[in-house]
């Protein structure tokens, strides 16, 4: 399972960089679905990813042998909101609504989550929580850059190509309910499209 998460993250990383540089086909589709699946991952299978287990193990008796019961609490939480981060961060990719004010309440709860695997860390010395460190210390990273990354500069970097669409999109986030904005960005995303 660690080689689908790496495999996933790194895939997400690279599809959503060439997509700023490069127009190629399905590209919202393949990240939409690299994301989901990486999501879907931290959402139902964190327990075991971030315990080590292998899913193959799951039904031994003594998977989870030395692992408390409060241990696997937190890594449930942690890949809850590990999956909000990455799934805010395709709405912030994406430009759906609301993606940047998800990813900042989850890269709080993140902090929340460093916070006590500092402490857990400096308590007990144990692997586990230097391992675990270094991943939320990745993807907070990741998620923090991503995150003060302004729209308007992703729109311009992912359209760089169509100046006009850019004007047009950049005048109705300004005033979203005016309807002659809305037709115009229509237009020129049509535009765009057809070349």
């Amino acid at each position: 399972m660690k080689k689908a998460e790496l495999f996933l993250g790194i895939g997400l990383l690279l599809l959503m960089i060439l997509r700023l540089f490069v127009s190629y086909p399905y590209s919202a589709i393949l990240i939409t679905l690299t994301s989901i699946l990486l999501g879907l991952i931290y959402f139902f299978l964190s327990f075991l990813l971030l315990n080590g287990i292998k899913l193959r193990h799951l039904t031994k008796t003594g998977a989870f042998a030395g692992i408390s019961s409060l241990r696997i609490i937190g890594t449930i939480c942690t890949g809850i909101i590990l999956s909000f981060i990455i799934i805010y961060s395709l709405f912030k990719f994406q430009e759906w609504p609301y993606g940047s004010i998800g990813l900042g309440l989850s890269l709080q709860l993140m902090a929340v989550i460093v916070v006590i695997t500092i402490i857990k860390l400096i308590r007990t010395k144990k692997q586990f929580y230097s391992t675990l460190l270094m991943r939320l210390g990745i993807i907070s990273f990741l998620s923090l850059t991503f995150y003060f990354v302004p729209d308007a500069k992703l729109l311009e970097i992912k359209y760089r190509d169509y100046p006009e669409y850019i004007e047009a999109e950049k005048n109705l986030r300004k005033d979203p309910s005016n309807k002659v904005l809305q037709q115009k960005a229509r237009e020129e995303r049509i535009k765009m499209d057809k070349s």
